[in-house]
């Protein structure tokens, strides 16, 4: 343990850890500095926004607004091979979830999956790398429930009607069986919320017996 402490500590001092939102230097075992912690909401807070998902309304709790400081970080992880910042993400999104549910039960934990060609890409799955430690924190197992059929657009481009369209039919089911299953599928950022309605029909027309959602960050459709 001590040798680990030593080996932390040089490593920090001849890379300086930074501050997960602005980029600055932090102290040795912080991952955000005191600026950005005063100026960004903190752990625990956020909002929940409703999915219509076929026939009813699906929760989606999120931590941030996507905007500023928010957005560089969010950024530079999903884009510029940031990965280290997920655990930090997971750890408050864990805490906004465990704050949110008040009871309910939820059986496992899975994330939005890619495409192949994107995996391939982008060398990871940035919602699978922040779904895993939080199915981790909040004492759940973490199951790949989902993959992706097919390439469809980037949905950053499109209009919300075009949203819909670009992601009908290209999740499907894979691995273990979610029938009677409470699950809670987490995905970076969500804006109109289509990539999770389609997901989360997918999950239940499967017989999951409840589908929550969560996200990191949360974009108004008008910034798409």
């Amino acid at each position: 343990m001590r040798l680990s402490r030593l080996v932390r500590f040089g490593v920090d001092i001849l890379f300086p850890p930074r501050c997960v939102f602005c980029g600055g230097i932090v102290a040795p075992g912080t991952e955000i500095c005191g600026n950005c912690a005063k100026e960004i909401v903190p752990s625990g807070t956020g909002g929940c926004v409703s999915i219509p998902v076929r026939d009813r309304d699906v929760p989606c709790a999120f931590l941030y607004p996507y905007e500023g400081k928010v957005r560089d970080s969010m950024l530079r992880y999903k884009f510029h091979g940031q990965k280290q910042y997920a655990g930090f993400y997971a750890r408050e999104l864990a805490g906004r979830i465990g704050g949110a549910r008040r009871g309910e039960r939820l059986d496992l934990v899975t994330s939005v999956p890619l495409s192949d060609g994107r995996l391939r890409e982008r060398g990871y799955n940035q919602s699978e790398l922040i779904a895993k430690p939080v199915a981790r924190a909040l004492g759940l197992p973490y199951v790949r429930c989902l993959r992706k059929t097919r390439p469809n657009g980037v949905q950053h481009l499109l209009s919300r009607e075009q949203r819909l369209r670009n992601v009908r039919g290209v999740y499907s089911l894979c691995g273990e069986p979610v029938r009677g299953k409470r699950v809670l599928l987490i995905d970076d950022i969500v804006t109109t919320g289509s990539t999770l309605a389609e997901c989360s029909a997918v999950l239940l027309e499967g017989g999951a017996a409840g589908v929550a959602c969560a996200a990191v960050a949360r974009s108004a459709p008008e910034q798409s």
